[in-house]
């Protein structure tokens, strides 16, 4: 669903400015060409986490009128954060695969929703996003495996969600936000044209959601919280109904993942 006019054209270039400057700065020991990246990278790159070391892009993880927009589309009162990210799809990247973004996550509730916020004009020139409509209501998860490269059309084929659905690709402006459901497949085009394509996604979910599994995620591992119980901590903090904008994490990231910090993935400190 796209909902017009959240952000003023002001606001979205004042963020655009500052996430610009977060990326060069997290991906500053990251000197790969786009063709020396996995094929996983050329559909986009990612930078996780930037509310917590970014303070002003903390503003635009934790704005009211995204928490709002959120809550009132899940029906929920409360709503955390799971992570922002900013995604880069840059200019001559490859497409996104079609997936649903719930499996990733050792949620076990499904009350999931993903803001994402373009700071440019969005179209089928440069990495245009695309929802398969309707495919959250099946509340059976799928695993597709990005991550390793292009998914096949032989695993598509077994994924009762997607099949004869036409895809509804969406025209995004400047101030637009996109919300699409955990459950919900999406997919994205290549990025045709000579920029980046930069957007910042807030994931939020339902205060009161408990862990539902072991696989291994940052929001739920670093806090040490264990299968069945309620997700809740500084690392995935209060999002909406709030009234001040929350302090970085007390516990910062392990070493152990210190490649993934150095690439630019994860706050460094």
């Amino acid at each position: 669903m796209t909902v017009p006019d959240v952000f003023s054209t002001s606001e979205i270039e004042f963020y655009r400015e500052v996430v610009k400057d977060a990326i060069k700065e997290r991906k500053q020991n990251d000197l790969r060409s786009l063709k020396e990246k996995s094929e996983y990278e050329q559909s986009f790159v990612q930078c996780q986490n930037l509310w917590e070391d970014y303070p002003v892009l903390r503003e635009l993880t934790f704005d009211q009128r995204l928490g709002e927009i959120a809550s009132n589309l899940l029906e929920v009162s409360k709503l955390r954060v799971w992570h922002d990210q900013a995604l880069v799809k840059e200019a001559g990247g490859r497409e996104t695969d079609p997936h649903h973004d719930q499996p990733y996550w050792p949620i076990r509730e499904t009350n999931t929703i993903t803001a994402w916020i373009p700071f440019c004009d969005v179209s089928e020139n440069n990495g245009q996003l695309g929802f398969y409509p309707g495919s959250h209501k099946v509340e059976k998860e799928q695993f597709i495996n990005i991550f390793s490269g292009k998914v096949e059309e032989s695993e598509l084929q077994e994924i009762p969600q997607i099949q004869n659905i036409k895809v509804d690709y969406q025209n995004l402006k400047i101030g637009d936000v996109s919300f699409h459901h955990g459950l919900t497949f999406h997919r994205a085009k290549p990025n045709y044209s000579n920029e980046d394509r930069i957007v910042h996604t807030v994931i939020f979910f339902e205060d009161g959601s408990t862990r539902g599994d072991e696989k291994f995620h940052f929001s739920v591992d670093r806090p040490g919280i264990k299968v069945g119980q309620i997700i809740k901590s500084d690392v995935t903090p209060l999002a909406y109904p709030i009234k001040s904008i929350p302090n970085a994490p007390k516990k910062k990231i392990s070493d152990d993942f210190l490649t993934l910090k150095m690439l630019g993935l994860l706050p460094k400190d």
